[in-house]
């Protein structure tokens, strides 16, 4: 398979076969068998003049099979009409930034073309696009020949139908084609360019009956994952509910009602994450994004089974829309059911500065939208190691290693389904969370990461932005003179989570009282949680003004 085989299909032969299989009665069945094997032709199936040959166009399995082979002409038929859509566009990007789109899905600087940063940027995305129209024109060949050769045996039945509109219908139920689930181990980039070679038809097949397999994954787009969270969250707060009747009715036959048993401590977790369903049912609740409702919150992740504690990440807009997107990553004692509104909070008010500053600097065409990402553990009061103690996990990187991967992935993803040519993507790590987003941005593979602060951080394993793989200047720490990490960083340029903040060659943002630039008296940061908060007089502080303008792209002064 190959982008030249694409372009000659016909689509057309298709529709004509599809056409002519609408039937309603035993001499229609008799009169357009013979049309049926030109579905099996058309993929060059050997033998296809026998697909139907000698049925009895009397019985209904028999106008089940045409019903197969109707469907999965007309699926056919929009699939390779999308696959050859995407191409022309994609060859049409490609000509005009000087790239050459080979047949095997290869695409290439044109001699003569220059080196260019926004090329090459252009000639990767098109080049994992090309590829996904590959994969995905063998899968419909593939799947296509099932079907066949599942009408061919006989595989294909009435089940049970007696008349023929109904027996029709029962075989186009099974010839349809089926979509895959986004391909395991892929970048989030070919993610996205898998999604985007689906027709709409199946995108929708797989959203209703697969939600489980697009509402997490880096690179479905962010209106999708959405779409597909939302509507899970009643199914999961339906299973947990069921997981806790039989966790509480088990520790009810223990002795001593089954204190300090695995039961037990199992029931206090389902009945905390039943805890963040609602919460998060709450707060999407209040304000649903949605195409009529562009400024509202957005379920990006949801995640309650693979930790102890409920993981979600919420945006405030859709990202994929937005020139410049911010993601904090916050820290401890930080949980969806006690905490997650304030945050969400939190990132509204960021969003409306960074707003402000873009509208001051003349620049108010441009669009923001700010994620608080939750999609690991941190330490938290009641779910650590030492109840009432989150505090001393600190100095313990096994969650915020944990986590990492995660996270770099997240912004990948946010880089891959961006409709924008280059996002301005911005990291904001708070206490232990700085130290998740310092180890993030050293994984593997690098990161699209353009800009990031650190503040509250007890060190996040890097001296310079160079390691952070940042560029020089575009990356800041802030500390309260009050707040108590100080004491759990490193005294000089090594410790347990790397040198200290205020040691990196990062810029130190000062965080006191003033008046900015912008005319708005602002209150300090002082203590650990004072950073995005607002100050008594409802602006933003010092260190919310600098998260604002580094957001909206332009220098904290």
């Amino acid at each position: 398979m190959n982008l030249t085989t694409i372009e000659t299909w016909d689509t057309g032969a298709l529709d004509t076969v599809a056409k002519h299989l609408d039937v309603r009665s035993p001499d229609e069945i008799a009169a357009v068998l013979p049309t049926a094997d030109g579905v099996a032709a058309w993929f060059g199936q050997p033998g296809g003049a026998a697909l139907l040959d000698g049925r009895d166009p009397r019985d209904p399995n028999t106008a089940a099979a045409l019903g197969a082979a109707r469907r999965l002409a007309m699926d056919t038929s929009t699939a390779a009409a999308h696959l050859q859509s995407q191409l022309a566009t994609l060859r049409g990007l490609a000509e005009a930034a000087s790239l050459v789109v080979e047949p095997d899905g290869q695409v290439t600087t044109a001699p003569g073309a220059g080196p260019d940063a926004g090329r090459e940027r252009l000639r990767s995305r098109l080049e994992f696009s090309a590829r996904a129209l590959i994969d995905q024109a063998t899968a419909v060949t593939d799947e296509a020949n099932r079907i066949v050769s599942a009408i061919r045996s006989g595989q294909i039945t009435a089940r049970g139908a007696t008349t023929i509109p109904d027996a029709v219908a029962a075989g186009a139920a099974l010839g349809g084609l089926m979509p895959g689930a986004p391909p395991r181990g892929a970048t989030p980039a070919a993610v996205r360019a898998a999604w985007e070679a689906l027709p709409r038809q199946q995108q929708r097949e797989l959203i209703s009956s697969h939600p489980e397999w697009l509402g997490n994954v880096p690179g479905i787009p962010s209106a999708v994952r959405h779409e597909v969270n939302v509507a899970r969250l009643p199914g999961v707060r339906a299973r947990l509910q069921e997981v806790a009747d039989r966790l509480r009715a088990q520790v009810n036959r223990h002795f001593f009602k089954g204190w300090f048993t695995n039961e037990d401590a199992g029931l206090r977790q389902v009945c905390a994450k039943i805890a963040d369903v609602e919460k998060l049912q709450e707060l999407i609740g209040e304000n649903s994004w949605s195409p009529q409702n562009p400024e509202g919150r957005m379920l990006l992740l949801l995640d309650m089974d693979s930790g102890e504690q409920g993981k979600a990440v919420v945006a405030i807009a859709n990202p994929d829309d937005a020139d410049h997107v911010s993601v904090t990553t916050p820290g401890m004692d930080t949980n969806i059911r006690n905490s997650f509104a304030g945050a969400i909070g939190e990132t509204e008010s960021l969003r409306h500065e960074a707003y402000r500053q873009l509208r001051l600097a003349g620049r108010d065409g441009q669009s923001v939208s700010t994620i608080m990402w939750l999609g690991y553990e941190p330490p938290d009061n009641r779910g650590s190691r030492l109840p009432g103690w989150s505090f001393l996990e600190v100095a313990q990187q096994d969650r915020a290693t944990n986590g990492a991967p995660d996270l770099v992935a997240f912004y990948r993803g946010l880089d891959a389904t961006s409709n924008k040519t280059d996002p301005h993507l911005v990291a904001f790590g708070h206490s232990y969370g700085s130290l998740t987003q310092g180890i993030a941005l050293q994984q593997p593979g690098g990161h699209p990461v353009d800009d990031a602060a650190f503040y509250g951080s007890p060190g996040f394993e890097a001296g310079t932005e160079a390691e952070l793989g940042l560029a020089p200047g575009h990356g800041y720490v802030m500390q309260g003179d009050r707040d108590w990490i100080a004491k759990f960083q490193s005294r000089r340029r090594f410790g347990l989570n790397g040198p200290a903040p205020l040691a990196t060659t990062l810029r130190r943002l000062d965080v006191g009282p003033r008046t900015t630039p912008d005319g708005v008296e602002r209150e300090g940061a002082h203590t650990h949680a004072d950073y995005p908060r607002n100050g008594s007089n409802w602006q933003l502080r010092t260190s919310g003004y600098h998260l604002a303008r580094i957001l909206a792209g332009l220098p904290p002064d």
